[in-house]
Order: structure tokens, then sequence, then C-alpha cells
């Protein structure tokens, strides 16, 4: 691919993880028990951990991406 186009997908790439944290706070919000009800404080704490850990993994996956998309548009080809 062309260096312009590298460096366009590295800014997509970089931008694709607002909506991921967008996602992972509603995620939170819906998940959190309330007065009117909700889950228990057991279901809610396992909700809590896994969003976090699937959420962190595709942030980190779209970094990675995005920081290799960079490098590959300046020129520099590493292996990871």
């Amino acid at each position: 691919m062309t260096p312009t186009t590298n460096r366009l997908l590295s800014y997509v790439f970089l931008a694709a993880v607002l909506p991921l944290v967008a996602l992972w706070a509603l995620l939170m919000k819906i998940s959190t028990p309330n007065i009117t009800g909700g889950m228990e404080p057991t279901v809610t704490t396992v909700c809590y951990f896994a969003l976090t850990f699937i959420a962190g993994g595709l942030i980190t996956v779209c970094v990675n991406f995005s920081r290799q998309l960079a490098r590959q548009a300046k020129g520099q080809f590493t292996t990871p």
C-alpha cells in the first residue's frame, strides 16, 4: 500500500478507539445496579471484569494496528 493509504488507515484505527470506549462506558452503565433493580453485585462485578477485558483487548489491537501502519507509512518495516 502507499504511504498515504497507510497513514489514513492509521488514523482510522486510532479513531475506532473512541466508539469502543463509548460502547464500553454504555455497557458499564447498563450493568450497574440501580434503585429500581438490576443485577446482583457478584454478577455485576463479573460483568465489569469481562467487559473491561474485552474492551481492553480490542483497544489494544486497534492501537497496535495503528502504530504498525504509521511505521509502514514512514518506511520502517518492523516485525512484531
